[in-house]
């Protein structure tokens, strides 16, 4: 059962720092997957902010090990992995059952790349590096479905 969630408070210069923000009515576990760790502390840094808990890993293995053993709501992961890429992880994970938001993200983005993230089974496919303005739409739209 998730934790209650308490209302976060932002002080006036976290308003003023042109970062929007958001009050998360629920509590979302997120599965932060990149292999770059300062794009991992850079990406949950977003996901804290917005009062998501945050893990993360590093290779598609990984990603589909955690995912399989812990319950997400969201994941993000980079397309291009080691040990297992990007997609081969989302196909693994769908086909676990595993029913959580995946967002695919890659650096090399055109509509090809798009279709493939979708086709793995991805619920929606970003260019990398991605933005809070690019996350607060997803997070909102979790928050409402939880």
């Amino acid at each position: 059962m998730a934790p209650e969630m308490t209302p976060v408070r932002r002080s006036e210069d976290q308003r003023q720092s042109g970062i929007p923000v958001l009050q998360l009515g629920n509590w979302i576990a997120a599965l932060m997957v990149d292999t770059d760790r300062s794009s991992q502390i850079a990406q949950s840094s977003f996901l804290r902010y917005y009062g998501a808990d945050s893990q993360t890993a590093s290779n598609g293995l990984s990603a589909f090990v955690l995912a399989s053993s812990s319950s997400f709501d969201l994941t993000i992961i980079d397309m291009d992995l080691p040990v297992m890429n990007g997609r081969e992880a989302i196909r693994y994970i769908r086909a676990r059952g595993i029913n959580c938001k995946i967002i695919g993200m890659t650096g090399c983005w055109c509509e090809m790349h798009e279709q493939a993230i979708l086709d793995a089974g991805a619920d929606k496919a970003i260019e990398k590096p991605f933005f809070p303005a690019t996350l607060l739409p997803i997070l909102r739209e979790l928050d409402d479905e939880l």
